[in-house]
């Protein structure tokens, strides 16, 4: 699976990942037999496939919650003595708005040409006031508030999900656009996670099963990439149509590369051991984290409702500094958290943030 996200109205390439299953096979564990409906049992045999239909509607109830953190040491001066304290600072803004979907054609390997609309658009809000005194922490909540409203304006996007539910030709546009440092892996994530899809394993659906998936994946610019998947099928709470919750997570973390100004890059493939390569200006590593957990209808496939969380974690340590007991350490956090639910009409517009 290879992902490339471009600037848009430009040729940039922003990031390049790559990724690939690992060369040892995926381990699974299957739970004791339990009685299921006779949908569920007719499911368990294969893995899942999506079945659409040209012409098919629907419509969801989208909830976006973003939050930033930032953690670093910050220096205070009393009289003649300057202190140095660590300071923590965070800001959370939260969007509401509707989704309609429409299934335009269906090709004959199965896959399926999606126009969706977003509209009906509530106020971007923040979550949570900032401290009055802190003028930096107020401007990290308007900043928020700021790029949700940006991108809070109705559009049409349309793109294609395969049997399997997985997504291709999904536009940049389809997700607000934070200022995420590169790769911008929770970005690339979000325009995803935003569509009420869910790519479906290659696993039977059965209830009980797990399995975990290592992965190979180069990141331009970190070292020491480790990445892998698990997933799981769960019982779904009683309803008028046979569903089974699709639990899925997902690791990559990784060091950065990070050499002093004026130094050549160093090269991923140069052994870190290399005395004649260039120190590390730093020690900076970062992490991205995803969860999901979907319902999906086992007669046709679709998402019937989903929550959905990521974060990306950046972790940076400086060369110690005379005076302080501890080197500098840095921390950013950038959090968003995804609701989708099924509506109707009344539903959708009765709705907003909270």
């Amino acid at each position: 699976m290879r992902f490339v996200l471009v600037a848009v109205g430009t040729a940039a390439v922003l990031a390049e990942i790559t990724v690939c299953a690992a060369p040892a096979p995926p381990t699974a564990q299957a739970a004791s037999p339990a009685p299921a409906s006779s949908s569920a049992q007719a499911s368990q045999a294969k893995p899942l496939r999506r079945s659409f239909r040209a012409g098919d509607e629907s419509r969801y109830r989208m909830r976006l919650t973003v939050r930033s953190e930032l953690e670093g040491p910050e220096t205070l001066k009393i009289g003649s003595v300057t202190y140095v304290k660590t300071v923590q600072r965070s800001a959370e803004a939260r969007l509401a708005w509707t989704v309609s979907e429409r299934v335009v054609t269906v090709a004959p390997d199965g896959t399926a040409h999606i126009r969706e609309e977003l509209g009906a658009f509530f106020q971007a809000t923040h979550s949570q006031q900032p401290d009055a005194d802190d003028a930096d922490a107020a401007k990290l909540t308007a900043s928020l508030v700021r790029t949700l409203s940006d991108w809070a304006n109705s559009r049409a996007l349309e793109f294609r999900v395969a049997a399997n539910g997985s997504t291709s030709e999904l536009a940049p546009d389809g997700a607000p656009k934070f200022d995420e440092s590169p790769p911008p892996l929770l970005t690339l994530w979000l325009v995803h996670a935003l569509r009420p899809q869910a790519t479906l394993p290659e696993h039977p659906v059965r209830a009980g099963d797990s399995w975990q998936e290592p992965r190979r994946v180069h990141v331009a610019g970190w070292m020491g990439v480790r990445a892998g998947e698990t997933g799981e099928w769960l019982e779904a709470p009683a309803a008028d149509r046979a569903a089974l919750r699709l639990h899925v997570v997902q690791e990559i973390s990784g060091r950065v590369l990070d050499t002093p100004a004026g130094a050549a890059p160093r090269s991923r493939e140069k052994d870190e051991d290399d005395p004649d390569a260039p120190p590390p200006a730093s020690n900076k590593t970062e992490r991205f984290f995803a969860e999901s957990l979907s319902t999906i209808a086992l007669d046709d496939g679709r998402v019937l409702a989903a929550s959905r969380s990521a974060r990306k974690e950046i972790i940076q340590v400086l060369p110690p500094v005379e005076g302080m007991p501890q080197p500098p350490r840095f921390r950013a956090t950038l959090s968003v958290q995804v609701e989708i639910e099924p509506c109707v009409e009344s539903q959708c517009e009765a709705s907003g943030n909270r």
